[in-house]
């Protein structure tokens, strides 16, 4: 089952180690959720999986159209962040999958990607797929159907001329319902079952040991990364009336010197993370 060939499937992704946080706010979130439905329906390709983190997004995609879909996005966002001050090209990038058993990897990886940053579990966290893999069908989405919605109404909400599929519901803040577009039936196809999905929810890794040490230490790290984003995030408001997510690079860079300056840590991996900066850039410039 797992060697089985799969055909025209991407696991699509922006770089995570980004200087700036393209999408620190809501709004900027909603935009790509919508963006990643839209322009999949727009090249012809169906979505498997989706999250948007406050540095990045992974997408998981089936469909001939896959290049001109992550072609047509990466334009899309970065025209979108440009406006909104975040300077240069987006960067999507995308790896073709080649069987079953690296889309299913593919597929838990995306899913579970704000339980390793935010340490939420995956149906709790808005900006993705949530909770729709195997589950019953809702006898009514909270939100609104898109053929209730004026044209005005849906161009100003989605950003697009296009003519979208009246079936699709959005929440009250605009937000694209992944239930309304989510090919979760050809999901739960390639696992076959609920405890097969679990199954490989669970086992990422053929040494079950050097899973647990990864975890392990992913979990101290995020620990201390949390720390030092409290402290910074103090420091920031404190001097400048602002959030760390919110400051900017040059802002972001004084934080961090400060925070050295004062022993509270040493340049390094855990302190770029922290405050938002790559680590290059931190070690170059302090």
């Amino acid at each position: 089952m797992f060697q089985e060939s799969v055909k025209d499937c991407y696991h699509v992704y922006s770089d995570g180690k980004r200087a700036d946080i393209p999408f620190a706010r809501e709004c900027d979130k909603i935009f790509a959720m919508n963006s990643i439905a839209i322009t999949a329906y727009d090249k012809k390709v169906s979505v498997l999986c989706l999250e948007v983190n406050d540095t990045h997004l992974h997408a998981v995609i089936r469909g001939e159209g896959g290049p001109e879909f992550v072609k047509s996005l990466n334009y899309r966002l970065t025209r979108y962040l440009n406006k909104e001050s975040c300077s240069g090209d987006f960067c999507l990038s995308a790896d073709p999958i080649g069987d079953k058993r690296e889309l299913l990897t593919k597929n838990v990886y995306t899913f579970r990607n704000c339980l390793d940053f935010y340490n939420l579990a995956p149906w709790n966290y808005r900006w993705g797929v949530g909770n729709i893999y195997f589950a019953e069908p809702a006898e009514s989405l909270s939100g609104q159907r898109l053929d209730k919605m004026s044209y005005r109404t849906i161009r100003k909400l989605f950003h697009t001329t296009m003519s979208l599929p009246g079936h699709w519901v959005a929440d009250t803040d605009g937000l694209l319902l992944p239930s309304s577009y989510v090919d979760k039936e050809y999901v739960e196809q390639c696992f076959g079952s609920v405890r097969a999905y679990l199954a490989f929810l669970y086992v990422r890794k053929e040494d079950e040991q050097a899973m647990k040490q990864q975890l392990n230490f992913r979990y101290h790290e995020s620990r201390n990364i949390e720390t030092l984003r409290l402290l910074a995030d103090n420091l920031c408001r404190s001097q400048f009336g602002k959030s760390i997510r919110e400051a900017g690079f040059q802002t972001r860079l004084k934080i961090a010197s400060r925070l050295i300056a004062t022993k509270e840590c040493g340049k390094g991996e855990a302190l770029a993370k922290a405050v938002y900066l790559k680590k290059e850039d931190l070690i170059r410039l302090l």
